[in-house]
């Protein structure tokens, strides 16, 4: 369970891809559901389209679409 955003909405917890210095302690096909205040994605046995689909879903509204343009530009979607 996270929020969506952190400061006050201005910055989208679910990102399309992560940046050269941060680091992930779980392997994404341990991950079971992400939970937000918009949703709760399903994530156990998703592909990776049906993953980035899934956590847009349940991204602040705000941010879906900048999410939708990047995953399409990662050729996740």
């Amino acid at each position: 369970m996270l929020s969506a955003t952190v400061k006050r909405g201005s910055v989208s917890r679910i990102v399309s891809h992560l940046g050269s210095v941060q680091v992930v302690t779980t392997l994404k096909n341990t991950v079971d559901k992400v939970a937000t205040e918009y949703g709760i994605a399903e994530l156990r046995g998703a592909t990776i389209r049906e993953s980035a689909t899934r956590l847009i879903a349940i991204a602040h509204p705000d941010h879906r679409g900048r999410l939708r343009h990047e995953a399409h530009e990662l050729g996740f979607v």
